[in-house]
């Protein structure tokens, strides 16, 4: 696979960008590029041992060492993050990096039917700051009405008033404007600053939200809070003077003297050492070659995420029993590990065309020594571009009761798309097999292109992720069960179809000559109804032919009331049924968030940190 992606590499490089920009673009790894101190000579027993430097487990890691008592041991199955993870522009080529699992779901029976081999990429962070190295660094905290649903659900502890408090504490806010309508904190480590730089899509999305009857403001503000959750959003991202702002550039870099904080990277976790009275006191994990095994005096805290914490949970005997009996794996807890698997579905392949707006790799290389100066002396300009995201959106479609103050539907709009690199790269990264670049992309080769990304926030569907060997090494098998619940394909259609309307329908788009692609997908070309609008048909092609998960899978450690058989946390985050033994990250969430899961997650760790040292009162004692 890796041949496959440098030849991809290399193919765009040769053949879209400048010979001037290949001398330039490696000297991204300039300014402000740190990683945290590492060690290699660990301790044979910590107070805790945290698994997983991510969203949840730098968070987790930082806090407790914040007690000079408390001894934290954090490893992290990846590397320390390289330079060209630092700019937001270039996300896209860290996927299928060394910072990145290489993840695909399994063949599906009902979604991503014309994409290669019906699977969809799944891309998981490896490395200090785990999916935080490679995510699109959107800030959005969600409803109010999701955390409220898991309290109800039997996740006491986890509502809105409960949790609010925790997405302060580590939010550092740089916009004045934001800040001052009182919502939002400006001390915490992880800097949080509004866009820095947008093509003329930006205006065009601002003046068409009131067009089509929507505000544009702060959605993680009052009215994302407490009253009308649906309108345009003010971009907000995780990034620090335009470079991006990872939870190990945040927590763990301002941890790294701390001489109770070690942390060790390429170490893969293969198992949690549990003893005959379901103790677990330590864990065995693979570096160098070599199998090596730390103990505990205290916890062990599992924060490798919603793929890797299920797999380490079932190769340790925590799983469903027939499962794991199946794999040849001593079952020491019967639990539903691996189950409800959630992740946003939707589609990005609804493309547009515009004549009044360069995409974000097009203004890149436009001028990229002035671009390339511009961001290392004031971190703005085209780099500093959140992947090319310009804008978001959350609307009710025609089956959610808009009372609710509770939006089903979100949208992306994007300054890119597939044309932009003529496929070489986004095709192998997004499975999209030749036919449909030669058919659907090519011929707007050196147009101006944009996408909307847009999800349905709450499916239905429930998938599952399963152990395909006992080997550590081999990836897990996920399968998201794609529109085993029908209900999800409408509100998938309905999401494409405002996305149509927002661009046909608004003076705003019209004005930098917005027009949809009129090249038709393989598959779908039967239900085009003319060559400028698409009909309710062809949508629903798209979204069941072109289905994309938007890499934001919850819900394989399903938090909730200890005595409801479809947990394996209860709302401590302890694994039911296993002492000394905690989850904490996205795989907890009982249901998915409406949004980006990375602030979220990151709340999660906060919270949990605070549960552990409430449960520790004699931390501070030495």
């Amino acid at each position: 696979m890796g041949n496959i992606v440098g030849n991809a590499v290399s193919s765009v490089t040769s053949a879209t960008i400048p010979p001037l920009a290949r001398i330039i673009l490696p000297l991204l790894i300039t300014l402000a590029f740190d990683n945290p101190k590492t060690t290699t000579n660990f301790k044979s027993k910590y107070d805790y041992i945290v698994v997983g430097a991510g969203a949840a487990g730098s968070v987790i890691a930082a806090r407790l060492s914040e007690d000079r008592c408390v001894s934290v041991l954090l490893l992290e199955a990846g590397p320390k993050a390289i330079p060209l993870t630092e700019g937001p522009a270039l996300q896209f080529l860290s996927q299928n990096s060394r910072h990145d699992w290489g993840y695909k779901t399994v063949p599906q029976k009902r979604g991503a039917l014309y994409l290669l081999n019906r699977q969809m990429v799944t891309p998981r962070g490896k490395g200090l700051g785990g999916s935080t190295l490679l995510n699109y660094m959107l800030y959005v905290r969600g409803n109010r009405r999701d955390y409220d649903g898991w309290a109800k659900q039997g996740a006491t502890g986890w509502s809105w008033k409960d949790v609010y408090p925790y997405f302060l504490k580590s939010e550092g806010n740089t916009d004045p404007k934001i800040v001052a309508e009182g919502y939002h904190n400006t001390s915490g480590p992880l800097t949080i600053q509004s866009a820095q730089w947008s093509t003329p899509l930006m205006e065009a999305w601002k003046k068409a939200a009131a067009e089509r009857g929507y505000e544009y403001r702060d959605i993680n503000g009052e009215k994302q809070t407490v009253l009308f959750n649906e309108g345009f959003h003010k971009l907000q991202g995780f990034t620090r003077n335009g470079r991006r702002c990872s939870a190990s550039k945040a927590f763990l870099v301002p941890a790294q003297d701390r001489p109770n904080l070690d942390i060790v990277t390429d170490a893969l976790v293969t198992k949690i050492l549990i003893d005959k009275n379901k103790n677990a006191y330590g864990v065995k994990f693979q570096k160098d070659g070599k199998d090596h095994e730390v103990h505990i005096n205290k916890e062990v805290i599992v924060s490798g995420g919603s793929i890797n914490s299920p797999q380490l949970l079932m190769l340790s005997g925590i799983g469903p029993r027939k499962h794991l009996e199946a794999k040849g794996i001593p079952v020491i807890e019967d639990l539903p590990v691996g189950d409800n698997l959630q992740d946003h579905v939707g589609s990005i392949f609804l493309h547009f065309k515009a004549t009044g707006s360069k995409d974000t790799i097009q203004q890149i290389l436009s001028r990229p020594l002035c671009n390339l100066v511009d961001y290392n002396l004031r971190g703005t300009g085209p780099f500093a571009s959140l992947n090319g995201v310009e804008g978001q959106a959350w609307v009710n479609s025609k089956f959610n009761d808009p009372s609710l103050d509770w939006p089903d539907l979100e949208i992306q709009l994007d300054a890119f798309s597939p044309t932009s690199d003529a496929g070489l790269l986004s095709g192998h990264l997004l499975g999209i097999p030749q036919k449909v670049i030669n058919q659907v992309y090519l011929p707007y080769l050196g147009k101006h292109t944009f996408t909307m990304f847009s999800c349905f926030l709450r499916p239905f569907s429930r998938g599952t992720v399963r152990l395909a060997t006992a080997n550590p090494n081999d990836h897990i098998l996920i399968d998201p069960n794609t529109f085993a619940n029908a209900s999800d394909i409408d509100r998938v259609q309905a999401v494409l179809q405002e996305n149509v309307d927002i661009v046909t329908k608004t003076k705003a788009f019209k004005e930098i000559g917005a027009k949809l692609f009129e090249t038709k997908f393989p598959g779908c070309e039967q239900f085009v109804a003319n060559s400028t609008y698409y009909s309710p048909e062809y949508l629903r092609c798209i979204a069941v032919g072109y289905t994309f998960n938007f890499y934001h899978p919850v819900g394989t450690c399903k938090m909730g009331s200890a005595d409801d058989k479809t947990t394996v946390v209860d709302p401590k985050l302890k694994v039911k049924g296993i002492r000394n033994l905690r989850v904490a990250d996205g795989s907890i969430i009982p249901n998915q968030v409406s949004g980006n899961t990375e602030a979220p997650i990151i709340m999660i760790g906060e919270k949990c940190s605070d549960m552990i040292k409430a449960d520790n009162p004699d931390r501070n004692n030495c």
